[in-house]
């Protein structure tokens, strides 16, 4: 039952991932109970001390239950955010500083981390989508990740593979899109190298909830294994998943979370036609993380 008025402070860092990660928390957190959600202001911690002394008559009045970040620039603005106000700090990843710094640590299940108070695991990354069962059978997606420590962004290779994709699926209408990650120059060689007609929807031009409404729909979806967090996203939407295979630099814990996934059947191994992976209940792990985070503070 709704019986307290909660008040979260998101701490962003402007990386549409990591900002998303929050947001998904957030709102799952205020679909259960009543919640009042504010945005602090993205900088420094110097800037951060100058915002809350002229706006301290204003912002003591809602002092936070939760202080919620994701990305390492936010730590530090968390940590002052309680130091000044109270709350509960809710980091969403393994963060660069000790995770005693913070009431709760939320880390992907690949992090490898030992189960410790203040951690809970999650597969992938914090997402607030559900398998409305809207698909079309004839709509398919290709998301790109980008550049890592682990992978190679090797131009000519993934854009023969996607080259296959489109070949092999002449039934569906694709869509590529690409993230803040990949290189500027790839999409560039990108149109010059896939049929004419093929289209490339940039993410800089697109609404925050574009890919939620695509994913939703597309039945069908490719996506460059560096990114488990867009998989992890279409495979809660219901979308039949396959990873596009990068050159790896080494064995990391991204490729073997995708290599697990995959004898899992929950994805599709490597390739370009279409196929169906086992059909799961996608679980919806902002919702559980939410349950959880106010079972623990008994705040409803």
């Amino acid at each position: 039952m709704k019986n307290k008025n909660i008040n979260i402070w998101l701490i962003k860092d402007n990386k549409r991932g990591h900002d998303k990660q929050s947001e998904s928390l957030a709102n799952a957190i205020a679909k259960i109970t009543d919640a009042e959600i504010t945005t602090m202001k993205e900088g420094s911690v110097s800037s951060l001390i100058g915002s809350y002394i002229r706006d301290l008559k204003k912002v003591i009045t809602k002092k936070p239950d939760f202080i919620i970040g994701a990305g390492h620039s936010t730590h530090f603005r968390m940590i002052l955010s309680k130091i000044l106000y109270g709350g509960k700090t809710i980091v969403i990843m393994k963060p660069s500083l000790p995770m005693t710094c913070f009431d709760l640590n939320i880390i992907p299940v690949h992090d490898k981390i030992r189960w410790k108070q203040n951690v809970i695991e999650i597969n992938g990354s914090l997402n607030d989508i559900d398998n409305e069962k809207q698909h079309s059978s004839d709509v398919g997606l290709i998301l790109l990740g980008g550049e890592s420590k682990y992978f190679i962004w090797d131009y000519v290779d993934i854009t023969a593979q996607i080259n296959k994709i489109i070949k092999y699926n002449p039934d569906l209408k694709i869509t590529i899109s690409n993230s803040r990650r990949t290189p500027k120059g790839f999409i560039s060689y990108l149109k010059k190298n896939i049929p004419v007609g093929a289209e490339i929807i940039l993410y800089e031009k697109v609404s925050r909830d574009w890919l939620d409404k695509q994913a939703k729909k597309s039945k069908y979806a490719w996506v460059t294994e560096d990114s488990v967090s867009m998989i992890y996203e279409l495979i809660a939407s219901g979308s039949q998943v396959t990873p596009i295979m990068l050159r790896k630099k080494a064995k990391s814990k991204i490729s073997k979370e995708v290599e697990r996934l995959i004898n899992l059947k929950v994805i599709n191994p490597y390739g370009a036609k279409k196929l169906n992976a086992k059909k799961i209940k996608p679980i919806n792990e902002a919702k559980r993380c939410a349950r959880m985070i106010l079972d623990k503070w008994s705040v409803y």
